[in-house]
């Protein structure tokens, strides 16, 4: 395969730090349209509802008041922000990034080339779960719908991890016996995309960080 035509031609795929509570709540309030169901998350999240309104997110009249999409809504509540409102520091700058950012498959998505080329053991009750969370999540395979995926600008999100997720989804490729499809497209193309993985989990433990993921242009 020519990767230098992949690289021109395929989207970059982003591990964003992520940061907040209530994630999965705040989605299916925006899936219900329910006034009611979102402001009972505001009510249950504060902080959240505070990063909101940082983010210049005006909930105050409620669900059908919103001005944003529902994914932009999403990834600007939730992405990691140092103290001075700047997004935070990437959970890489070197290889690992690069690598998982855009891999030489078809698409470029070296999480989906994982997830769909893994063979999980008996005992996994994770990895797969949250490989498919991570990946497609948000997206039309799951949600039925690109109203949680697809945003503003070109903003293609697919799916997220919380802080507890990326140390079940870390645990999960150490310490289960998961094995690599005989019939896998790219020699050796999981357990690189695994290693790189692992160092942006180990990363996002380390900061206390979940993830989101999206593709960009």
């Amino acid at each position: 395969m020519d990767n230098a035509r992949v690289r021109a031609v395929t989207p970059f795929h982003t591990l964003d730090p992520m940061e907040g509570e209530g994630f999965t709540e705040l989605i299916f309030a925006l899936e219900s349209g329910s006034n009611d169901q979102f402001n009972q998350f505001l009510t249950n999240y504060p902080e959240v509802a505070k990063r909101m309104q940082n983010s210049e997110i005006d909930t105050a009249n409620g669900i059908e008041g919103l001005k944003w999409d529902n994914a932009t809504i999403i990834f600007l509540t939730y992405r990691a922000l140092k103290k001075d409102g700047s997004p935070a520091e990437p959970l890489d700058r070197g290889i690992s990034m690069e690598r998982i950012g855009r891999f030489p498959s078809k698409d470029g998505n070296a999480i989906e080339y994982f997830r769909k080329n893994h063979i999980p053991a008996e005992e996994d009750l994770d990895l797969s779960r949250l490989l498919d969370q991570l990946d497609i999540g948000l997206r039309e395979e799951i949600r039925g719908g690109s109203d949680l995926s697809e945003g503003f600008g070109g903003l293609h999100l697919h799916g997220w991890l919380t802080s507890s997720d990326v140390t079940k989804l870390r645990l999960a490729m150490q310490k289960t016996a998961w094995s690599v499809a005989k019939d896998e497209l790219y020699d050796g193309g999981v357990r690189d995309v695994a290693r790189h993985l692992l160092i942006i989990l180990k990363n996002a433990e380390k900061r206390g960080n979940g993830i989101i993921m999206r593709s960009h242009s």
